[in-house]
């Protein structure tokens, strides 16, 4: 059996290296959906590609689980994220139990809203308030 062709499955768009998934984690943003959790940030080479990764963790379950969860979010990527994203960003998909008996179509709805939170987001970051003393004295 053959390979369908698809922006996903080429190397080049792909994260697989553990410092993009951990940089992601800590100075990305992130959404979570119940049978996902969509992770984003700038990417750091320019160019005008995205990059996705995958993730599913032993919490899924067994090997068979997780490699059915990663092909549901490979699908779901193709279908509902590829037309939706943006360049110059990273997107990493992180599978939760929930993905292995929900409908597609629940899925796509859930990865637009949860794109359309995440790019609201990234444009928008939250703004930090500035630290105040309490109780010094000014000498």
């Amino acid at each position: 059996m053959a390979k369908a062709p698809n922006q996903i499955t080429r190397n080049k768009c792909r994260l697989k290296k553990r410092a993009d998934f951990l940089r992601l984690q800590h100075k990305g943003v992130k959404q979570v959906m119940p049978a996902f959790i969509l992770q984003a940030g700038a990417s750091l080479d320019k160019l005008a590609q995205i990059r996705i990764g995958f993730t599913a963790s032993k919490k899924i379950g067994n090997a068979v689980c997780r490699n059915r969860a990663k092909r549901r979010l490979r699908a779901l990527a193709t279908s509902a994220l590829l037309p939706a994203s943006r360049p110059n960003t990273d997107y990493v998909l992180i599978a939760r139990h929930f993905i292995l008996r929900a409908n597609f179509a629940q899925l796509e709805a859930d990865l637009r809203s949860a794109m359309l939170s995440v790019h609201k987001k990234l444009d928008y970051p939250p703004q930090k308030k500035p630290i105040q003393k309490i109780g010094g004295s000014d000498n």
